[in-house]
């Protein structure tokens, strides 16, 4: 393969991720709001669709990522370039389900009540953490920007200890009351939602990682993260 039309095949890749970047990007503003207000029925059905188009982007970079692998012989540097697409684009995909799990579940509870207030709250702070954590991976990773993807790294602990909190609120609200159906369905949908958030965050962290893996070939996946 000439060096233009590897060129052009980078670029397609390139292009594709950045739609698939956007229209994640998207979907955790529209889940975002979702939390604020869960009874706006056109951001329900704008999640559903922007999913469909994540999930085709998905498929397509996926099929881009061994096309280039096959048609030239990539060095180094190259190779963990594409390597990186297909880490972030399976991140991505994920973080998509996962927020798509949340919008189920905000389906099915009422966090606009008084007595939800806290657990709101929380829900909110956690959103906006791993909003923020995905962004920057992606910049870590667009801008092969190692530091802004060890910061994205050590801000999941802030999100893990939201998700921990969370846990212990639920415990102490339900522990001594006699639970009913509707009680029981919200410790299921709550806890629910927190972990889907909690696993965005640990999404946005593989990216980060993917990211210091292109720019200092580097895999800290299991190993030193400092």
């Amino acid at each position: 393969m000439t060096a233009n039309i590897k060129a052009k095949q980078l670029e397609i890749l390139l292009h594709e991720f950045q739609l698939l970047s956007k229209t994640t990007l998207t979907q955790l503003q529209l889940v975002s709001k979702l939390l604020q207000d869960g009874s706006i029925e056109s951001l329900h059905n704008e999640v559903e669709a922007n999913e469909i188009i994540i999930d085709r982007l998905e498929l397509k970079i996926r099929e881009e990522v061994v096309f280039s692998i096959f048609k030239f012989n990539p060095v180094a540097a190259d190779l963990r370039q594409i390597v990186g697409y297909q880490d972030m684009t399976t991140n991505l995909e994920r973080v998509g389900d996962m927020l798509l799990n949340i919008v189920h579940g905000l389906k099915t509870v009422d966090l606009s009540t008084t007595e939800m207030e806290v657990i709101r709250k929380t829900l909110i702070k956690m959103m906006s953490y791993v909003t923020e954590m995905t962004r920057d991976a992606i910049i870590s990773f667009s801008n092969q920007d190692a530091l802004i993807a060890y910061k994205v790294i050590k801000e999941d602990d802030k999100v893990d200890a939201l998700f921990h909190q969370l846990k212990v609120t639920l415990q102490e609200r339900y522990a001594d009351k006699q639970l009913k159906k509707e009680d029981i369905a919200h410790i299921i949908n709550i806890s629910a939602i927190s972990h889907n958030l909690e696993r965005i965050g640990d999404s946005a962290t593989n990216i980060a990682e993917a990211a210091i893996f292109i720019t200092e070939g580097k895999d800290i996946k299991h190993g030193n993260k400092e």
